[in-house]
């Protein structure tokens, strides 16, 4: 009878190891849900994030949090994701720098995104605008050119850090342009000293480069991708200027998404794949996504996992190409 009882007690508890996924779906989720931001609290991707956050804890019943870890180029963000339980309370709002870029450049990174993590979403493309200090010598593409050709080296552009997609982006540029800029690393946002003409140049998501030019704080140049946008008609493509300078936004646009550790259950990801589908989907958000000059776009998993693996190869020849390393 003894026996009997271990081994029922040990049957079911095989039963219920066996059934994880089940087991948290069916009750999922009981409580908050935290959204990593790897990047400052108001720059593009926090924007976003906190847009669909709103949305997502309405729809899933519980709420929301954002947690911004800035720094590293996205990694210190990335990094703390790896880390977390793979349970589907802890997701990370990624970008192409942090996935493709930022793990190619820094040789010690602590995480892989191919191994280390699930596709869920991608939310949306973005545009990047080359944006000029309202002080600088130039106003058009042809005229920086032409400037940093008879200036060498003493043109200054600013980055959110050695690894950033505005850092490699600006140097794919200048190699295909023919010219040398100097590169200015910085841990916060260098919009304000763009402004102000500490700094020349800076690459800005098109999220906040609207505003910036709009109420003429800043200059904008020229902007990534194949098509111009709405919200800036005179700003024309790079592609304009320079054929194979960005053709389809591959060197300047990104992409924002969202993902989870490995390890998170399949059912759990397609839960949060449904509900935010239909977030992304909504004329509301749509309508505010587009005004900042954003595509919408809500995929699949699959094909978001099958973007980032792409990127993340493209941009590792790229890093190799301008040997672009970070102990």
């Amino acid at each position: 009878m003894q026996r009997r009882h271990v081994l029922t007690a040990l049957a079911a508890g095989a039963s219920t190891a066996t059934l994880p996924s089940w087991a948290q779906s069916m009750g999922y989720p009981n409580r908050p849900i935290k959204m990593i931001v790897p990047f400052a609290a108001g720059i593009s991707p926090d924007v976003v994030a906190r847009l669909i956050g709103d949305k997502l804890g309405v729809a899933l019943g519980q709420p929301v949090v954002i947690d911004n870890r800035p720094g590293a180029g996205g990694m210190i963000g990335a990094e703390a994701a790896v880390n977390s339980p793979a349970d589907g309370y802890n997701l990370l709002f990624s970008v192409k720098a942090v996935h493709a870029i930022a793990p190619n450049v820094y040789k010690s990174a602590k995480y892989n995104p191919p191994r280390d993590f699930k596709a869920v979403s991608q939310i949306l493309l973005v545009p990047h605008v080359l944006t000029a200090a309202p002080n600088a010598p130039f106003n058009t593409m042809a005229e920086l050119v032409a400037y940093a050709k008879a200036n060498p080296g003493k043109v200054d552009y600013a980055s959110l850090g050695v690894g950033s997609q505005p850092h490699v982006a600006m140097e794919a540029w200048a190699q295909r342009l023919g010219i040398k800029l100097n590169h200015i690393p910085y841990k916060t946002n260098p919009s304000p000293d763009v402004m102000s003409g500490v700094v020349s140049l800076s690459i800005e998501a098109s999220t906040t480069a609207i505003p910036l030019i709009t109420s003429g704080k800043v200059k904008g140049l020229a902007i990534s991708g194949a098509e111009r946008i709405a919200s800036l008609p005179n700003v024309p493509t790079m592609t304009e200027f320079g054929a194979n300078l960005d053709v389809n936004g591959v060197i300047g646009s990104s992409w924002h998404g969202i993902f989870v550790p490995t390890g998170t259950p399949d059912d759990i990801v397609a839960k949060l794949n449904t509900e935010i589908v239909k977030i992304v989907k909504l004329p509301e958000i749509q309508a505010r996504m587009r005004a900042l000059g954003l595509t919408p776009t809500g995929t699949s998993a699959s094909v978001m996992a099958s973007v980032a693996a792409a990127d993340y190869a493209f941009w590792g020849q790229m890093v190799r190409e301008f040997d672009i390393k970070v102990e």
